[in-house]
């Protein structure tokens, strides 16, 4: 086993992707690659994923994208899309976000922070831009041992508080937050929009991009159809919840 090695876990059905990012003697952690989860691991619990498992996950994302692009609408009448910053604890699934949004038109501002210091460094972003829609996402996990305590999550606090300073700015932005197996409710009580993840679920990497396209193309005069969103996420109402709100696109007079 080394460090960059492609594996899965062994009582995983999914075979979902991980990278090995660290090894200490028998604990390794794991991060997904098309999905927002981080994991520590005994390292008898994985094993080398197979050319099978990686080309499967792989066409799995590239079918989402190209998904997503075909929703891609143009009109003769002339808008303004609402602005989102995307702030992302991975480099990586940022760099896949932003060339999504670009790819449909959307400006976007991407910031790649580590999630325990997103809450910290949020106040110096918002000077520097007003967005309409603010993504706060990267990785996640629920250890199982008890779904009301914080302390099981390994960044859900993180982005709590990053939520909470966001509202001190602004009241009216759209937030989506979370990652894979986030603690919904402690998200949607400290001010998101939208949050992850009511089941525990996992959530893949373009989620919470869906998200900010769709509030982002929606008319302020309208209220954002989540039905539509959910089903582009594959474990629809399970990965991903909400309040009612008004989308941020706004027409030229």
């Amino acid at each position: 086993m080394h460090l960059g090695e492609l594996v899965t876990l062994k009582n995983d059905p999914q075979k979902i992707i991980f990278e090995v990012v660290n090894i200490q003697g028998n604990l390794v952690t794991i991060k997904g690659v098309n999905y927002r989860i981080i994991k520590v691991v005994d390292i008898k619990n994985i094993e080398k994923a197979t050319s099978a498992d990686i080309q499967r996950e792989n066409e799995r994302t590239q079918k989402y994208y190209f998904k997503l692009l075909k929703q891609k609408v143009r009109s003769e009448k002339k808008y303004i899309l609402g602005k989102i910053l995307h702030i992302d604890g991975d480099k990586t699934y940022l760099s896949k976000c932003l060339e999504l949004y670009e790819q449909l038109g959307i400006f976007a501002y991407g910031v790649r922070v580590d999630e325990k210091l997103m809450a910290k460094e949020i106040d110096k972003i918002l000077s520097q831009i007003s967005p309409d829609i603010i993504v706060v996402t990267g990785h996640d996990s629920y250890n199982s041992s008890g779904l009301s305590d914080l302390k099981n999550y390994t960044n859900t606090v993180h982005f709590m508080e990053t939520i909470k300073a966001i509202r001190r700015h602004d009241s009216n932005c759209c937030i989506i937050a979370g990652a894979c197996q986030s603690n919904f409710e402690a998200l949607m009580a400290n001010g998101a929009t939208f949050a992850s993840s009511p089941k525990r679920v996992n959530i893949h990497t373009f989620d919470p991009a869906v998200i900010a396209i769709k509030v982002s193309t929606t008319s302020f005069l309208k209220i954002v159809d989540f039905e539509e969103i959910i089903k582009f996420i594959d474990d629809g109402r399970s990965a991903y919840g909400g309040v009612e709100t008004f989308g941020k696109m706004r027409m030229l007079v």
